[in-house]
């Protein structure tokens, strides 16, 4: 049975997008559907060094995701160059999908809160396009630890 809404909550199917990518490809999320898990992880701003740090250590532990069958996705809320930029400082291994209107963002509700600060989230989508895990958050410091637990999450899933 398909839980189809409109925002995202544990147990929902996530909301689809399709993005340009650092490396020049358009990413939807349907196209990991029936293939792999998916971590996403929306950047609050480039500026936050604990998103920075937790987007460097899913870099780092890229290949564990991958052998445990998860797919790392990353979206930054700016054009291309700014995302290009952000992803050759940090040497990354995958692209960071890049999201200038931040309609991505909206539609898993991470609209900036009193106008000021950008909602920041980790999800863990499963093989059928579910969302297994979420966590939204204003306050980036969460993200310290994050990308240890999102795998041990991941391999739950299996």
């Amino acid at each position: 049975m398909e839980l189809d809404t409109i925002d995202a909550k544990i147990g929902s199917l996530a909301p689809n997008f399709s993005l340009l990518a650092t490396n020049g490809q358009e990413i939807s999320l349907t196209d990991f559907r029936g293939k792999s898990n998916v971590v996403l992880f929306f950047i609050r701003e480039t500026s936050c060094w604990q998103c920075r740090t937790h987007v460097t250590q899913l870099g780092k532990m890229y290949n564990d995701f991958k052998e445990a069958g998860a797919e790392v996705l990353v979206i930054l809320g700016e054009g291309i160059e700014k995302a290009k930029a952000y992803a050759d400082g940090i040497k990354l291994p995958f692209p960071i999908l890049c999201d200038p209107d931040r309609a991505v963002y909206h539609l898993y509700e991470l609209e900036k809160y009193f106008l000021l600060f950008q909602r920041t989230a980790s999800l863990v989508i499963d093989k059928d396009g579910v969302v297994r895990y979420l966590k939204r958050t204003t306050v980036p410091n969460v993200w310290l630890q994050e990308s240890r637990e999102l795998y041990g999450f991941v391999l739950s899933l299996e």
